[in-house]
């Protein structure tokens, strides 16, 4: 049985505590790491690791110190975070202080890592829709595409980062950036991926 996302990050924080602090995170403690009020939705997913063999307990219920190989060691674990909110974006109002819960990126912005690749943008016909020179944009190959996604097209062999318009049952690519005209296919238009989501270092 392979691991939902929320059980992979608190086993990773499981981990990740026990580095740190040299013993194993309570329930008290994973329930206040991830936010929730009650003990018995932690231990449901404590129970699935010991089941899937994930992590063990000792006579007393305590959560056992994971052995960890030295090439797992090498591997770098996701970083946890905690996310809070929501913050308005408009007025101001009170933030709520305890953390939603722990996620890692990764998990948050890629849904299947197999289909997904990232391009760093380059120019600025994309700005109207947010996009600017240098952002990295979250990519899915197998997405289906559809109508107004932005999409990486490839226009008679050159790629481009657009969105993906139709007009009389003609497919085109439409920058965000009125500088910039839409650009029809001379003979072939493909569609490389579909933009699920952006990066950007401020």
């Amino acid at each position: 049985m392979s691991l939902t996302p929320h059980q992979r990050t608190v086993l990773n924080y499981i981990g990740e505590f026990q580095r740190k602090r040299g013993y194993s995170p309570s329930l008290a403690d994973l329930a206040l790491a991830f936010g929730v009020s009650s003990k018995n939705a932690i231990a449901k997913v404590v129970n699935v690791l010991v089941r899937e063999g994930h992590i063990e307990k000792d006579p007393k219920g305590r959560i056992k110190i994971m052995e960890i190989s030295e090439k797992e060691e090498r591997v770098s674990l996701p970083m946890m975070l905690p996310l809070f909110g929501p913050i308005s974006a408009g007025f101001a109002a009170p933030v709520e202080e305890q953390a939603e819960e722990m996620i890692t990126l990764d998990t948050f912005l890629v849904g299947d890592r197999s289909s997904t690749f990232l391009l760093r943008v380059k120019g600025d016909s994309m700005i109207d829709a947010g996009i600017f020179e240098g952002d990295i944009v979250i990519v899915n190959r197998k997405k289906t595409p559809k109508l107004n996604d932005i999409v990486v097209g490839v226009l008679d062999g050159e790629y481009t980062l657009k969105r993906l318009r139709r007009d009389k049952g003609k497919f085109y690519l439409q920058a965000e950036n009125p500088n910039y005209p839409d650009m029809y296919a001379m003979e072939e238009l493909q569609v490389a991926g579909v933009m699920e989501g952006m990066v950007r270092k401020m």
